[in-house]
Formats: structure tokens, C-alpha cells, sequence
């Protein structure tokens, strides 16, 4: 593997992961429940794991696009890994796990999307939902990255796909 490809490699994984840090500093989106209430990404990045204990099952749905997302990104780099690892006690080469960081990522950046879709969230434990006024920079930052993870991951596999020891 050239060094080109191992920057190629490294950027791949990390300007999604800067601009999903960059999403984290920002605002979500607008939804009226008691008011107009505006939650910060860290707080919904945060907390959204819990939202299926409140009733949120498609809310915890969406949040996790974040851990596929990662799971895909550790995959990525356990498939082009260029060294051979050989088995310990055959003494065989281990090959490289099959792609499939491709279709995670593919995954990720589709549930991300789908909730651009949506036209209220749930507010309130006791079921209250809330109107979704609008998108703030946070989202499309969450979503930019998702879609810049999976279009770089893509493009990754389809030009540099094999890659050789």
C-alpha cells in the first residue's frame, strides 16, 4: 500500500468524523411541544440511545445510524488493511474480512436521510408528540457526515478494492 493510499485510507474515516464532531456543537432542529424547543446534537447524540425506554422505538431507530456508522468505519479499516496476519498455530495466512462497510455505511446515511421525512418526534414519555418546525445545522452536519462516510467508503472499495500486501 502507498502512502497516498494510506492517507486516502485515513481520510476516509476522518473528515466524516470531523464533521460529525463540528454537528455535535450545533443545534438539531425546531419542534413545538409547550413551545418552541430547539435541542442541542450533543444532547440528542447523547440521550437518543435511551429514547426507546420513553416509547421513542422509531426515534432510537434513527439514533442509531451513529453506532452503525462506526461499525462501519472499524470495518472499513479491519478490510483494507494491507498486512497479513497469520494464524498462530497452522501458520496460515488470516485473510481480510469481506466488505460489507459498504452497505453499513449505505445503511447509516439512509436512516439519516429518512428523518428529513418526518413531520413530528415524540416530545413528552407519556406519548405527546411534537411538530417538527424545521432542520438546524446540526442535522445537516450529522447527515453531511453519514453521506461523506458512505460516498468515500464507496468509492474507497470501488476504485482501490483490492488491496495487496
Amino acid at each position: 500500500m502507498t502512502f497516498k493510499q494510506k492517507r486516502i485510507r485515513l481520510g476516509v474515516v476522518l473528515i466524516p468524523a470531523l464533521l460529525f464532531c463540528l454537528s455535535l456543537t450545533q443545534s438539531a432542529f425546531i419542534y413545538e411541544y409547550q413551545g418552541k424547543q430547539m435541542p442541542s446534537s450533543t444532547s440528542i447524540f447523547l440521550m437518543g440511545g435511551f429514547a426507546i425506554l420513553g416509547g421513542g422505538g422509531l426515534e432510537w431507530l434513527t439514533w442509531l445510524a451513529n453506532p452503525i456508522a462506526i461499525v462501519s468505519c472499524i470495518r472499513f479499516l479491519k478490510e483494507t488493511n494491507p498486512q497479513i496476519k497469520i494464524e498462530p498455530i497452522l501458520r496460515i495466512p488470516i485473510p481480510n474480512p469481506k466488505p460489507i462497510s459498504q452497505w453499513l455505511s449505505l445503511i447509516a446515511a439512509a436512516i439519516a436521510w429518512s428523518f428529513s421525512f418526518w413531520n413530528e418526534i415524540l416530545a413528552a414519555e407519556n406519548g405527546s408528540t411534537g411538530q417538527i418546525l424545521g432542520f438546524e445545522y446540526g442535522y445537516w452536519l450529522w447527515v453531511s457526515s453519514l453521506t461523506a462516510l458512505s460516498i468515500s467508503v464507496n468509492i474507497y472499495h470501488f476504485y482501490l478494492g483490492k488491496v495487496s500486501a
